[in-house]
C-alpha cells in the first residue's frame, strides 16, 4: 500500500505543478497581448506620408510602378522616401499595402540617383509577402 500512496504523492504534486505552470501563462498572456502587433509597431500614418508629401507628386511617383511597371522616381522623392523613420518605411512596404520587393526596388533605383538609403531600411518580411500586398513584378 505504501508503494500506491507514493505514486499518489507523486501524481498530485506533478498536476500542482501542472496547474501553477497553467496559472503562471495564463496570468502572463494578458501582460504580453494587451498591446497588439499594430499598437507596438504601426507609426502614425499621418506623419509618414506628410513625409512623402513633402516632395510634390512623391506618392502618385511610389504607386505609379505598380501600373506601369517601371520605376521613375524624382530625386526628392528618394529623398523623402530617405527621410521617412524606419518605423514608416517598415509599415509601408511590410504592411502598408507595398512587398518587400517593391521596397528594395524603390532603394535600388534611388541609389542609381546618388540618394542612398541608410542600412535601417533594409526591409524584411519574415516568410512571404502575406497576401492583399501588391509590389513590381517586373
Amino acid at each position: 500500500m505504501g508503494y500506491f500512496k507514493q505514486q499518489q504523492q507523486q501524481q498530485q504534486q506533478q498536476t500542482l505543478l501542472l496547474i501553477l505552470a497553467l496559472a503562471f501563462a495564463i496570468a502572463i498572456t494578458p501582460a504580453l497581448s494587451v498591446v497588439g502587433w499594430d499598437e507596438r509597431h504601426m507609426p502614425d500614418l499621418r506623419v509618414c506620408w506628410a513625409q512623402i508629401n513633402k516632395a510634390d507628386g512623391c506618392e502618385h511617383e511610389i504607386y505609379a510602378p505598380l501600373v506601369k511597371k517601371k520605376i521613375k522616381l524624382s530625386y526628392a522623392c528618394c529623398e523623402a522616401v530617405q527621410g521617412m523613420s524606419s518605423k514608416c518605411k517598415n509599415w509601408m512596404f511590410n504592411h502598408g499595402g507595398l512587398s518587400p520587393e517593391f521596397g528594395a526596388q524603390i532603394k535600388g533605383y534611388c541609389a542609381t540617383l546618388g540618394v542612398t538609403l541608410p542600412p535601417s531600411y533594409r526591409i524584411y518580411y519574415p516568410d512571404k509577402t502575406p497576401p492583399g500586398h501588391i509590389g513590381y513584378g517586373g
